[in-house]
């Protein structure tokens, strides 16, 4: 089993600050643009992989390995909770935006954010291409990588 962690999340620890924010120019944190239906809700992943940026066929699927991520969006603010089997649940909160295409999801208290290209079709999200971190190895050294999320709306 992999355990892992997204960007340097982990290191800081589970990050706990509410974080609101704007939605800028462009934006529609509700998600009613050509997309059609908000984004506001609980999201659950049926799909969480990682895929190496320097190897591409390295790639590793978390929830089919008993791994749970749940991504809850309300006005501008969302909460990301990862367990992984057997562990304590980790969670991340902040800030988000989206446009028709763009997803940001800016965690509080730290100066990156994950950017992913967004697909919204139905009761189904689709999130890829976030810069993080994994350890593909599972030896404690984390390397970069694109993450590709496929959320259904719960």
């Amino acid at each position: 089993m992999h355990t892992f962690r997204i960007a340097l999340v982990a290191v800081a620890g589970a990050l706990v600050a509410c974080g609101g924010g704007s939605d800028g120019a462009g934006s529609s944190p509700t998600g009613s643009s050509a997309a059609g239906g908000g984004l506001v809700g609980t999201w659950r992943a049926t799909r969480a992989e990682y895929a190496s940026a320097t190897n591409s066929s390295l790639r590793v699927e978390v929830v089919a390995q008993g791994t749970s991520l749940t991504l809850v969006l309300d006005s501008g603010s969302f909460v990301l909770t990862i367990t992984d089997p057997g562990h304590t649940p980790r969670v991340t909160t902040g800030s988000w935006t989206s446009s028709r295409d763009t997803m940001t999801l800016a965690p509080s208290g730290v100066s990156f954010s994950w950017v992913f290209d967004m697909n919204l079709s139905g009761s189904t999200l689709t999130l890829t291409g976030g810069s993080v971190e994994f350890d593909f190895n599972a030896d404690g050294s984390y390397e970069q990588a694109k993450l590709n999320l496929t959320l259904v709306r719960q």
